[in-house]
Order: structure tokens, then C-alpha cells, then sequence
């Protein structure tokens, strides 16, 4: 499996840990949280492996490309548009939640749309990139940023302020009944590998995924679900982690670097994760892009200025949703709405791989 395709999937799952995925968590963690993330990581690391097998038959070739191959137009463009809004809205949801963190913790005094006018520039800069050059970013921010954060996260586990005591008394739960909440939500964290809808088209070698890959992905889930979920709680306490609004961002603040040019670690790890949650918010807004892009064969357009003009207008609908909405969304419409979409994601998810098998029989036949 490429490389890439493990950048995609950590990016995703390090920029939901201080969204509203761990909030999600807490709310219901009296109510089978624990088992339900144990269920739904296996369901992550399955769904993974058949994606990944069901794109290896069509290496080089993106999603749009294999179902303009072997579907009708009638289902190709309704399934690049549903693609398309589903990616957009995840780019959208992460977008409002990073702009309140920013208003909330470190610009408090800065006007909204000042912030928003922060975003604007760097997101459509990468939204109108080549894919390639996407993924040649992901791998400079993965490399410069994610060390750093994990030491901060990793440092976390050996803070004196984590109560290990707190985490058994979350554990007692352990045995409560499922809720498909949380299980949607955590399998969200495992659909970073789903960008490759998009970015299959440069992946050029057939990829494997074998039970090494397995692991990988799974050692991976298991971490990222253990400290979103286990250390906040030992820091702050499991009877106070649920009235939280951002569990992280209070947890990081118990950190202390007493030799450091900053001491209050809050402001170097969120800048850490701004970083990875614009790069975020920009691979699932190229992907929107060329879903839309596809759907509409905007692509396939011989003068140059329409194609051009296309996507301007696409850019200029995307910006003028996501800035009406993050003025008129309060903190718990932002929270419904994070629910009521991760509650949509494994339904995306399977109806994904099904149409793909039905791809695979006729590719073959």
C-alpha cells in the first residue's frame, strides 16, 4: 500500500482528535462508548481492505474515470454528486470547528470574518492544485508536523496529571450495549483512505492489502481511539470530561515544557494541528472538486477559459456555504450536525464498496 494512502488516513484521524469526534465520545460514555469503538475499529481496518481491493483491479484510474468505464451516465453523475456534497460537508464541518477553536483560544479579540479571510486564501490555493502537488504537501506537513505532535501526545502519557484511576472507572462501562453513534463516528476516523477516490488516478502500482497492512491500520486506529478517548478523561477527571466542549484543548493545556521558548504547550499543539486540519479541509475540498468536476464534465471542456470560469464559480459556491454557515451555526447546531453526518458515513462507506464490487464483475466479464 502506498505510502500516501497511510498520510491520508493519519491526517484524517489526527484532525478529528480535537473536533467534535471526542465530545461525541464522551457523551456517551455510560452508554457502551468502549465496546462500540472496539467493534467499529475492526469495522475500520475491513472496510480499509476492501477498498483497497477493490481499487487494485484499476491502478492509475480515480473513481470518476472507473465508473464513466463500465456505468451509465444516469448512475455515474448522481453518485459524483452525492460524493462530492458528502466530501464537501466534511471539509465544511472541520472548517467551522477549527474557526470557533481559533476565536475560542487563540484569536478571541480577532473578528470572525477576519479568520474566515485567513482560511480563504490557503484552502482555495489548494483546492485548484494539481493532485499531485496534494499529496507532495501532505508529505511535507506529515513530515515536519505529525513528529511533533505525537511527541506531545505521547508526552501526555506519562504527565503526572493523568489519573490512571479515572480511566478503570471509565473502563467498568466496558460491557454496556452498543450505540451506533459512536460507531459511526469512529469509523470516520478510518475514511481518510477513501480520498483516494480522487488520488487513485496517480497511484500508478497495484497496491496489496495483505495482513501486515492490516496491522498497520490497525495499530494505528487502536492509538488514535486510546488517546482520544482514555486521556482526556485521565486528565480531566470522567464525571467532568462530558460537560467539556474541547476535552484536547483543556487536556494539552496540562502540559508544561519548563525549558521551552513557550511553556503552555495549548499554543504549539494547536498550531500543530491547524496545520494539519487546513491540509485536511483541503484534500476533502480538491476531492469535492473533482467529483463536481467530473459529474459536470467540466473537465472534458475544450476552451480553456470555460474550464476556468467552472471552477471559479465552484470555488466562489464553495466559499459562500461555508461562510453562511459558520456565522449562522451555533456550538450545538455544530454538534447535531457533526452527529447527524457521522451517523451517514457507514452507509456511504458500504454503498461505496458494493457499487465497486458490481464495477469489478463487469470489468471482468
Amino acid at each position: 500500500m502506498s505510502r500516501f494512502v497511510y498520510f491520508l488516513l493519519i491526517s484524517n484521524m489526527i484532525a478529528n482528535l480535537i473536533a467534535a469526534s471526542p465530545r461525541i465520545f464522551f457523551a456517551k460514555s455510560e452508554e457502551g462508548a468502549i465496546i462500540t469503538m472496539i467493534i467499529a475499529l475492526f469495522f475500520g481496518v475491513f472496510m480499509n481492505w476492501a477498498l483497497i481491493t477493490s481499487f487494485k483491479a484499476f491502478p492509475g484510474k480515480s473513481l470518476p474515470q472507473i465508473l464513466s468505464l463500465y456505468l451509465s451516465k444516469w448512475i455515474t453523475i448522481p453518485v459524483l454528486i452525492i460524493l462530492g456534497v458528502i466530501w464537501y460537508v466534511s471539509g465544511l464541518q472541520t472548517l467551522i470547528t477549527y474557526i470557533d477553536i481559533l476565536l475560542r483560544f487563540l484569536t478571541p479579540e480577532m473578528s470572525v470574518y477576519l479568520v474566515i479571510a485567513m482560511f480563504i486564501p490557503v484552502i482555495t490555493f489548494g483546492i485548484i492544485m494539481q493532485s499531485r502537488n496534494i499529496l507532495f504537501t501532505l508529505e511535507l506537513v506529515f513530515v515536519l508536523a505529525v513528529p511533533a505532535a505525537a511527541y506531545y501526545v505521547v508526552k501526555l502519557y506519562f504527565a503526572e496529571q493523568v489519573s490512571w484511576d479515572h480511566v478503570a472507572i471509565a473502563m467498568t462501562f466496558i460491557d454496556n450495549p452498543p450505540d451506533y453513534t459512536v460507531f459511526s463516528t469512529t469509523t470516520y476516523l478510518f475514511a481518510g483512505t477513501f480520498d483516494i477516490i480522487i488520488f487513485n488516478s496517480l497511484l500508478k502500482k497495484k497496491m496489496t492489502f495483505g495482513i501486515k497492512q492490516a496491522l498497520i491500520v490497525f495499530i494505528l486506529g487502536a492509538f488514535a481511539l486510546f488517546t482520544t478517548y482514555f486521556i482526556p478523561i485521565g486528565v480531566l477527571g470522567f464525571d467532568q470530561v462530558e460537560s467539556t466542549l474541547y476535552p484536547w484543548i483543556l487536556t494539552s493545556d496540562s502540559i508544561r515544557m519548563k525549558f521551552g521558548v513557550i511553556e503552555r504547550v495549548i499554543f504549539i499543539f494547536l498550531l500543530l494541528f491547524l496545520a494539519i486540519a487546513f491540509l485536511n479541509i483541503t484534500i476533502h475540498w480538491h476531492v469535492a472538486c473533482k467529483l463536481f468536476q467530473s459529474a459536470f464534465d467540466i473537465e472534458q471542456l475544450k476552451i480553456k477559459w470555460r474550464e476556468k470560469i467552472s471552477l471559479v464559480i465552484m470555488v466562489v459556491v464553495f466559499w459562500s456555504i461555508a461562510i453562511y454557515t459558520t456565522l449562522k451555526v451555533t456550538e450545538y447546531d455544530l454538534f447535531l450536525f457533526s452527529r447527524y453526518y457521522f451517523n451517514f458515513i457507514p452507509i456511504v462507506m458500504t454503498a461505496l464498496i458494493s457499487l465497486m464490487l458490481v464495477v469489478n464483475r463487469r470489468a471482468k466479464s
